[in-house]
């Protein structure tokens, strides 16, 4: 019988990113729809301290009395603001130099996910949706990832859940702690996977 093409391309190695502050600076987009969520629908959000912990999944980051569908709707009518982050394009670029197929795993759902990364102007092989912490760990595990890059500490419980390298990059809100490799942003990931090959 022979392989369909999904095993054939897992069965590349792969190096997995989370998408929000790690590959694509969302923030701006989930600025405005925060900030719209005021001026337009009456909630009474303060939207400063809300971006300074931005990162969590909807449900712990917006209160309990937004609805995170219509915080949803917002954002992807923003989603053009959203940015690559500073060396996304040369991180991808060495992952693929390197034979390996870049895939992206996050807990954002999959219209938005992939509007970021249009937005951004970034492409990848896979992309997986809709997990975050420790769940993130099985699709990197069955995109045979070898490493998994991110920005907050549950993406490294899930690097090292999944049994692949941990590598935090100190672009969010919060210090990546659980990382077994640390880096300022993604400009520094090229020659760090330089020294791996």
């Amino acid at each position: 019988m022979e392989p369909n093409h999904h095993d054939q391309m897992t069965a590349v190695k792969a190096i997995g990113f989370d998408l929000d502050v790690t590959l694509v600076d969302s923030r701006p987009a989930s600025e405005r729809a925060l900030e719209r969520l005021v001026s337009e629908h009456d909630a009474h959000l303060d939207v400063e301290t809300l971006m300074s912990a931005y990162g969590l999944p909807l449900a712990r980051w917006l209160p309990a009395e937004i609805d995170g569908a219509l915080f949803r709707t917002l954002q992807a009518q923003d989603i053009a603001l959203a940015e690559p982050m500073r060396g996304a394009r040369a991180a991808l670029a060495a992952v693929r130099a390197s034979a390996a197929r870049p895939v992206v795993v996050t807990s954002a759902p999959l219209v938005i996910a992939d509007g970021m990364l249009q937005a951004a102007g970034l492409w990848v092989e896979c992309l997986r949706t809709g997990v975050w912490g420790a769940e993130k760990a099985n699709p990197i595990r069955e995109e045979n990832c070898w490493a998994f890059v991110g920005d907050h500490p549950d993406d490294m419980l899930a690097a090292r859940q999944a049994g692949v390298v941990a590598i935090g990059v100190n672009a969010g809100t919060r210090r990546p702690l659980g990382a077994q490799v640390e880096l300022d942003d993604l400009r520094a990931f090229p020659a760090w996977l330089a020294t791996r090959s």
